[in-house]
């Protein structure tokens, strides 16, 4: 026969572990159960004590806010202060905005850059070239056009389809223009009379003495492009000089000259020995002028006078 005992009939602090079934179920929610301070794991623990334990350091702010006035908190997302968060199936999410050619994604490792994702729109000015790898620019990205390139005007080239470079070469007569390893060059003596413009040839183009008598025309010079002319000097004779300098320098092609006294003719000579005799020296006058020197000095008041050209 089974014995119930009342609990008024139990002394108090009899029943120790020892006597409890720890596996059947225990309600204490009519009474305040008390456990000391928890020193193990396995230890019961006050909500004072667990409350204790919990630090309260979450702050707010770029569109996230945390409410400390209840318990527990609430953190809450602002969702017009931070647009690029969004709920999916009541979750936190980054949002990431659909356009075409979808330049970022994301998938269980995070955002990327998606393979060609990076389209014309994306790029701030022009790429330079050392952004470029080698052969990156084929003929087909370049345009269709390329496939329709032709040579013509002095070009020579193979079709041209963009699979494979070519070689654009340059069409030369080779008998005025050619070409080497330092670019284009005038073919020697490939400039002739045709390739000459009226009025090409200036003065600062031709050489010092290099226009002959065989390039000169018969005929071609008229007086008005000659620089010399015809001269007479006439000499003032004071019975004691016998050399005077006249009024220009004389070139030698017109070293000979005629010299009269009084209407008659005189003789150029190499040494002059009388009054009739005269030499020409065709710079040894004053200044660099020609000199004339008779044999003898001629008597004052005589008509002397000199022809030549210079």
């Amino acid at each position: 026969m089974a014995i119930q005992i009342r609990g008024n009939q139990v002394l108090n602090n009899t029943l120790g572990a020892l006597q409890l079934n720890e596996n059947d179920t225990y309600d204490f929610s009519s009474g305040v159960v008390s456990v000391a301070t928890p020193s193990a794991g396995a230890h019961a623990a006050t909500k004072a004590y667990v409350d204790s334990k919990i630090v309260d350091v979450f702050s707010g702010g770029n569109g996230i806010a945390i409410d400390a006035s209840g318990d527990p908190d609430v953190i809450s997302v602002d969702l017009a202060t931070n647009p690029g968060l969004q709920f999916t199936s009541s979750k936190l999410d980054v949002k990431v905005k659909s356009e075409s050619g979808g330049s970022i994604t994301k998938d269980a490792n995070g955002l990327y850059i998606a393979d060609g994702g990076i389209g014309n729109a994306k790029l701030a000015g022009s790429i330079p070239n050392d952004k470029l790898a080698n052969s990156t620019i084929s003929g087909k990205a370049l345009g269709t056009a390329l496939d329709a390139l032709t040579a013509g005007n002095g070009l020579s080239m193979t079709a041209y389809t963009g699979a494979a470079a070519q070689v654009i070469d340059m069409q030369l007569d080779a008998s005025t223009l050619t070409k080497g390893a330092g670019g284009l060059k005038v073919t020697d003596a490939g400039i002739d009379t045709a390739q000459l413009a009226a009025g090409a040839v200036e003065t600062a183009k031709i050489n010092d003495s290099a226009v002959t008598g065989a390039k000169i025309a018969a005929g071609t010079i008229t007086a008005a492009k000659v620089a010399f002319g015809s001269n007479v000097d006439k000499l003032v004779p004071n019975g004691s000089l016998t050399a005077f300098d006249l009024s220009a320098t004389i070139p030698s092609e017109f070293a000979s000259i005629m010299v009269f006294r009084n209407g008659m003719s005189l003789e150029q000579v190499a040494v002059p020995a009388n009054i009739d005799e005269f030499k020409l020296d065709l710079a040894a006058g004053t200044g660099g002028v020609s000199l004339v020197t008779f044999g003898a000095a001629i008597p004052s008041g005589e008509n002397v006078r000199v022809f030549f050209i210079a």
